[in-house]
């Protein structure tokens, strides 16, 4: 066919014939290459979208849905012609769906975006909670042809969130309730968080903020302190107490502070939280306690000495009168012949008055201090206890140790009112026929037991009911010693002292850093 160009006829050669149909092929196998390419990429979306993990849907331009894919058919319970259109309404909780639809309606009718929390109703009556949202889509002129959406099953998610809020919240409750002072800083000794109580002691910090430090809130020396003990914690990784000083209203308080590190799942130190405790009544209390404690110490020294000094002016005043007395009566009746048989008898039995006189008189002395206490030491006043056991019949095994005499006089004096109290005890309650006692010296303590094989008794309900129980411990507390009381009825009764050799402080002290 000729060809006209310029009204010039013009016969075409078969080559520029064949170079127009190979462009022409090679046009056509590329739109083919092409189609087919999108054709691929279509098929591949379509999957990727059917095999989604979350709910995906597509709509036309009118809101009406086109596409529903299978993680949605499996959240909400429906299938896909049960989701078309509208119908995926059905899914929606009751509540929720006039919100839903009028939201819905407002972005298709402006081609805006969609977002919104919805709860889904399942078929079993399960409740999800899920983040919807939607998306636009135009062709290449701008036209609006559909959106296409997603809808996450946030529940689990929410769930978690609400239950850190509530964890929090019961954190914030508990901490607000508590009368110490509770707070958490960061590794810069910056507040994270503050009590109730932390607030209510410095009315400063109403206006606490996070981020703050305690420079913010305190006087510069008390703010270092703060910081510097902070500052251990988190550099060594442990917990520590410190005893710190805070001037409330120009009274001076003294608080003990528990600070200790908070750690991450890997154990680094991220904060330090502390809890601190106004003890400022209880140091004032224990120095009373103490100043108390010492009075007592020396009122019982005293009531020793006055003992030892009265068993002294017994045993070398009225006994020895009573002694000469004897002699002196005797003395007379060996030498007087002319004695009436009546006077004789009378001098007989005027002496025999005096001999047990001056018997319980010596006893007397002896229970109340012996003289072998102070003359001979610890080990034979021991002895002479277990002798007097002997002569009122019983058995008295005795594992004395012979440095026991070394020991400073007090606790000498200590050591044997406590075995004079528990043999006593013994003596009275156990109706055992057997005693068992041991004193013997550590390097630092002196240790005594004494223990029968009676009827034993409940040593709570035995405390309540007298004092010699009571003042056995009080004497060991006081000597700073332990006191351990075994017994049940029927079990006999073991009673396990030890008293240090240091001597007792005089005022206790508090914990220090």
């Amino acid at each position: 066919m000729p060809l006209l160009l310029a009204g010039t006829t013009f016969t075409p050669s078969l080559t520029l014939l064949a170079a127009v149909a190979a462009v022409i092929g090679g046009l056509v196998a590329a739109l083919v290459a092409t189609r087919r390419r999108l054709r691929d990429s279509q098929e591949a979306f379509r999957s990727h979208v059917a095999n989604a993990p979350i709910g995906i849907l597509q709509s036309d331009a009118n809101g009406m849905c086109t596409y529903a894919n299978e993680a949605w058919c499996r959240l909400a319970g429906l299938s896909l012609e049960e989701t078309v259109g509208h119908s995926w309404s059905r899914a929606i909780h009751p509540d929720d769906l006039a919100d839903v639809m009028r939201k819905w309606e407002e972005a298709v009718r402006e081609a805006r975006p969609y977002l919104n929390e919805v709860r889904i109703v399942r078929p079993d009556g399960s409740i999800r909670t899920v983040l919807a949202t939607a998306q636009p889509m135009h062709d290449g002129h701008g036209r609006l042809t559909g959106f296409i959406g997603t809808v996450m099953d946030m529940t689990e998610v929410l769930d978690a969130r609400k239950h850190v809020r509530d964890q929090q919240s019961l954190l914030q409750s508990l901490v607000d309730h508590s009368s110490a002072v509770i707070y958490l800083k960061d590794l810069q000794s910056r507040y994270l968080l503050v009590n109730k109580r932390h607030i209510d002691l410095w009315p400063k910090m109403r206006d606490f903020r996070p981020g703050t430090t305690p420079y913010d809130w305190f006087p510069e020396e008390t703010a270092k302190a703060f910081v510097e003990s902070d500052a251990q914690v988190a550099r060594t990784g442990r917990e520590y107490t410190f005893t710190e000083n805070v001037v409330h209203d120009g009274e001076p308080r003294t608080y003990v502070s528990v600070k200790f590190p908070v750690t991450d799942e890997k154990g680094t130190v991220i904060a330090v939280g502390g809890v601190s405790t106004d003890v400022t009544e209880l140091q004032q209390t224990r120095s009373q306690l103490a100043q108390k404690e010492q009075v007592l110490r020396r009122l019982i020294e005293v009531q020793e000495q006055e003992k030892q000094l009265l068993c002294h002016e017994f045993h070398d005043g009225i006994i020895q009168y009573a002694v000469g007395a004897i002699m002196l009566l005797e003395t007379m009746a060996e030498e007087n012949r002319t004695l009436s048989t009546q006077a004789r008898d009378t001098v007989t039995s005027a002496v025999a008055c005096l001999r047990r006189g001056v018997d319980d008189g010596r006893r007397v002395i002896r229970g109340i201090r012996p003289a072998a206490l102070d003359d001979l030491g610890l080990k034979a006043a021991i002895e002479d206890l277990c002798t007097q056991m002997r002569e009122a019949g019983f058995t008295v095994t005795a594992h004395l140790a012979p440095d026991i005499d070394t020991i400073p006089p007090g606790l000498q004096t200590t050591a044997y009112r406590i075995v004079q109290e528990s043999l006593s005890n013994a003596r009275k309650y156990s109706g055992s026929s057997s005693v068992e006692v041991g004193v013997r010296r550590t390097d630092d303590a002196v240790e005594l037991h004494v223990a029968d094989h009676g009827c034993g008794f409940d040593p709570q309900a035995a405390g309540r009911q007298g004092f010699g129980l009571v003042g056995m411990n009080e004497r060991v507390r006081l000597a700073g010693g332990e006191c351990r009381i075994e017994s049940a009825p029927g079990t006999g009764a073991r009673i396990d002292v030890r008293l240090p050799l240091a001597p007792v402080a005089a005022v206790p002290t508090l914990p220090r850093q």
